[in-house]
């Protein structure tokens, strides 16, 4: 589940900050911390950095002490820790089968490499100087004594920060490459601090209620496996310093990353910070247009502000596809910061909130919905300005990385003084990152609705509408699937349905980031009944499943966690059921399965995940009659929408204000989103020619046009040269079955026998046949 580390918070997210007030005393307070010797030793700052985080932790194994991978999740590898022997087995490659040859393709895991590489840099000095590591990892905390024997404690790890750069694709500097966003100069490693595990507790399973990882209980506002603790800075760089020499060939490694504030710039900051205060912001309190806006200088909102928990969410309206739909969301969502800061929607016609209704928020301190709207919006504005303010006076203390300015943001450790407080947890400066960045500011996780009563088991459909397709897009055929190795221990695996006709960049992005939370990613191709996607001029049968295999195999190639299966079920829903009943048993018990869902509402304002409420009833279970695997689905776990690059939205208004002819087959609504349609429409224009539409098809997919472009010329070819292209080639050849056809007949076959035993629920299929009726699917 990505890296071990845990939420590291916002300034409004600290304990001690009960108002706006205390927020501007916190930023008020930075320029003399800066000055302070705590910041000057270069012990209590560091840089966010952007590499792949890795936890690695002490235990005492084959009876020497050692080093050991542990993500932080309740995985019996991760709890016991995960030595260099055992990393294929924590982090399974794909094994795949060459269509043609039938060889088999092993792909490791991206993980493996990496983690071996830190495990021997970080092992080796145990035989080479034993003593100086002891007593560093003592100092640390690693090491306790229990009866004058020293015992590796369970719940301290290191957090390390891994940064290999694969891209180098820098517009100006070919030196400059990344691993992901940022731009670095050289491969680096990087240790961010020490950090604690909390305890975790078995929800689900045979050991429900038990204690499956040691550690102290997490608080109300703690989020993910761990977070960071005071540590003694001299002591980690000593162990720095005694594993440098056995880092990797052309690494280099640091300790955390401090940071330095220039004299002319910290002789600014104060000044700077007053004008940042003094920021007019203007918020329409009414709906009325004859009622001016609210206008306040940003310490007048902050004076009035009062901070609250983010819990619960709060309804606000947005208009989609030209209907108003009605959303819950975090009143720190980066949504309602947009509406009511950039985009100046007023507070009534933006949050639905019942005490006040179309009248004025009058921002009583009552704190109604509409008022905490607001305040949630001031408070990341506040992050945004102040933290932009703060960044800018401030340079890494390795000036290769550039200016802080350029990074996500800087961490400052708990104890900073701020009026009569001080901070209790560590806490980090975005600046823009807080609205730039995916997600908004929180995750947060609806309260779970009851379960719905449609059986999906009783009657199969599909969606004609792809639009309102659950995931994104859908719509897949027989056709030979990649052959996956069953893995020997628990995993978390996402779960990602769909017809993809074709696969878009948006889905490409939202398998990005499951897999950055997931061990595994297993994209599931559905099979529909009957409804087809056309390509104009190139494929008027539709897209086929051949299509969107190779489509996907292109979008994910080098991602070692990605499996990409067709499914024999006529609806991507029933695709995962069928799944998750593991007819087969290629999951292996206490697995975690992640159902995919993105963050967009479907068209009766639910929230995408909401279709997975109890699915986990369809899960395997044992002879006792519990689940094997824990079924996982909700706010928290759904993927953000990836919307149109700027050069795409950019190069769509040109067009549409020249009057070019090529946009007039595109959707009018949303254009900003990835529409399945608007691929197939420029496939088509692009093979016959037009520039237009292959240069807006760049967007659509991550990698090569001409390569996608190629996929279907090719098969232009091929129908050409047969009977006038009456005649399309079958994928398999002539007289064998499918791997997909011989599990297909062993499903209708139990599929069959279930049917004519049961009894069918006749006010489902009542619900069924609405649904139907009010899609246009039947008249």
């Amino acid at each position: 589940m990505g890296g071990a580390g845990g939420h590291m918070r916002h300034p409004h997210d600290l304990n001690e900050v009960d108002s706006g007030k205390d927020v501007i005393a916190l930023f008020r307070a930075i320029p003399a911390y800066l000055k302070s010797k705590e910041f000057e030793s270069g012990e209590t700052s560091s840089l966010k950095l952007d590499g792949s985080n890795n936890g690695l932790r002490l235990a005492y194994r084959g009876g020497r002490y050692q080093f050991v991978v542990d993500r932080g999740t309740k995985m019996e590898l991760d709890v016991q820790g995960v030595s260099a022997d055992q990393l294929e087995d924590r982090f399974k490659g794909k094994v795949t089968t060459d269509p043609v040859t039938g060889e088999k393709i092993a792909t490791p895991h991206g993980m493996v490499a990496s983690s071996r590489a830190l495990l021997d840099m970080m092992n080796t000095p145990f035989q080479e100087s034993p003593d100086e590591m002891f007593s560093a990892l003592k100092e640390l905390g690693f090491l306790v004594e229990d009866e004058g024997r020293l015992i590796p404690d369970p719940t301290k790890y290191i957090s390390i920060e891994y940064v290999e750069r694969v891209h180098f694709d820098h517009p100006d500097n070919p030196e400059l490459g990344r691993a992901n966003v940022i731009y670095y100069p050289f491969d680096f490693i990087a240790f961010h601090g020490v950090s604690e595990f909390f305890e975790m507790i078995a929800k689900t399973g045979p050991q429900k209620g038990e204690v499956v990882r040691p550690g102290p209980a997490p608080g109300p506002e703690d989020a993910g496996p761990g977070k960071p603790i005071p540590y003694n800075r001299s002591a980690l760089t000593k162990l720095v310093e005694l594993v440098t020499p056995y880092a990797p060939d052309r690494f280099r490694v640091f300790g955390p990353v401090p940071l330095k504030a220039p004299e002319v710039a910290l002789t600014q900051l104060s000044e700077n910070i007053e004008g940042a205060l003094n920021t007019n912001i203007s918020i329409r309190t009414s709906a009325d247009p004859n009622m001016p806006p609210l206008m306040m200088t940003l310490e007048g909102w902050l004076t009035k502000a009062i901070n609250f928990n983010y819990k619960p969410d709060i309804k606000i309206k947005q208009l989609i596809n030209n209907e108003e739909r009605i959303r819950k969301v975090s009143p720190f969502h980066k949504d309602i910061h947009k509406a009511l800061i950039k985009d100046k929607i007023s507070v009534p016609e933006l949050v639905v909130d019942p005490e006040i209704g179309e009248e004025e928020c009058d921002l009583s301190g009552r704190l109604y919905d509409c008022e905490k709207a607001i305040y949630g919006a001031i408070f990341l504005e506040a992050a945004r300005i102040l933290g932009n303010t703060v960044k800018e006076s401030l340079i890494p203390a390795v000036e290769e990385f550039g200016p802080a300015v350029s990074h996500e943001g800087v961490v400052i450790d708990a104890g900073m003084r701020f009026g009569k407080k001080r901070t209790g947890h560590a806490f980090k400066i975005t600046g823009e990152f807080i609205v730039d960045a995916t997600g908004g500011a929180y995750a947060t996780q609806a309260a779970e609705p009851p379960p719905g009563n449609r059986d999906p088991e009783l009657v199969e459909f599909e969606i004609e509408d792809e639009d309102a397709d659950p995931v994104i897009d859908v719509d897949f055929a027989d056709e030979p699937g990649l052959d996956v190795e069953i893995t020997e221990g628990p995993k978390t695996i996402a779960l990602i349905p769909g017809a993809f006709k074709p696969p878009t960049r948006g889905h490409l992005e939202m398998v990005k980031w499951y897999a950055d939370r997931a061990d595994e990613v297993v994209v599931l191709i559905s099979t529909p009944l009957s409804a087809k996607r056309p390509i104009p001029g190139v494929r008027p049968e539709g897209v086929t499943a051949g299509d969107s295999m190779k489509i996907w195999e292109m979008l994910v190639a080098g991602m070692p966690n990605i499996n990409i299966e067709p499914s024999p079920m006529a609806s991507p829903m029933q695709a995962v059921y069928d799944y998750i009943a593991d007819d087969e048993g290629k999951v292996v018990p206490q697995s975690n399965i992640i159902l995919g869902a993105s963050k967009k509402l479907d068209e009766k304002h639910n929230p995408d995940w909401h279709r997975w409420v109890g699915a986990e009833k369809y899960a395997k279970k044992d002879e006792k009659g519990m689940h094997l695997f824990n079924v996982e689905y909700g706010d928290e776990l759904a993927a953000p929408v990836t919307r149109h690059d700027d050069e795409y939205m950019y190069l769509l208004r040109n067009l549409q204000q020249e009057g070019n002819p090529i946009v007039n087959g595109l959707k009018e609504q949303e254009q900003e989103a990835f529409h399945a349609s608007d691929m197939r429409y420029l496939i088509g224009k692009a093979i016959e020619g037009n520039q237009e539409a292959k240069a807006l098809l760049q967007d659509f997919i991550s990698g090569d046009v001409n390569e996608l472009l190629d996929l279907f010329k090719i098969d232009l070819k091929e129908m050409s040269s047969m009977a006038g292209g009456a005649v399309v080639q079958s994928p398999v050849p002539f007289g064998q079955s499918s791997p997909v056809k011989k599990r297909r007949k062993r499903k209708k076959k139990r599929t069959k026998k279930r049917k004519k035993n049961e009894s069918i629920d006749l006010s489902v299929v009542d619900e069924v046949f609405k649904l139907l009726t009010e899609r246009g699917i039947i008249t």
